[in-house]
């Protein structure tokens, strides 16, 4: 499976993290339903167990690696959409913050519902650590 982040003709592939709290809040259908709205092309799902570790690889401060340990639970599958479209990482960046406003109805940048790279180093980081981690492809998908 190529885990290196795609850029052909403009187009870039980066990745949409479902987290916990969106499903146990039932906001999971809202965040796709954005994410299709927006223009970008979910290409696929991934069904991912992180361990302990490849959180702590995947964040360097302590916070986050507590919050998310909380957050991905060894004995839950995650929800991982494999996003493309043009300028797909900062459009899915800047995504992430209007979901995340609409569902707090504040600006709320700490955190929570869904996790995208913030950079093209973060996705190929986090990217290469999730994909060892996959369980189950789904694909291809009708938007």
């Amino acid at each position: 499976m190529e885990i290196m982040l795609q850029q052909k003709d403009n187009t870039q592939e980066t990745f949409c993290l479902i987290k916990s709290e969106a499903y146990i809040m039932r906001k999971n259908d809202l965040i796709v339903q954005r994410i299709k709205e927006s223009g970008l092309i979910i290409s696929e799902i991934w069904k991912v167990r992180l361990t302990i570790s490849d959180i702590f690889k995947m964040y360097d401060k302590w916070i986050p690696r507590i919050s998310s340990i909380m957050r991905f639970p060894q004995l839950f599958n995650i929800d991982v959409y494999i996003i493309e479209g043009q300028d797909a990482i900062n459009r899915m960046y800047r995504l992430k913050h209007k979901i995340r406003y609409e569902i707090w109805g504040w600006e709320y940048k700490k955190g929570g519902f869904l996790h995208c790279p913030d950079s093209i180093e973060e996705a190929f980081k986090h990217k290469s650590i999730i994909s060892k981690r996959i369980l189950e492809v789904i694909w291809p998908l009708t938007n």
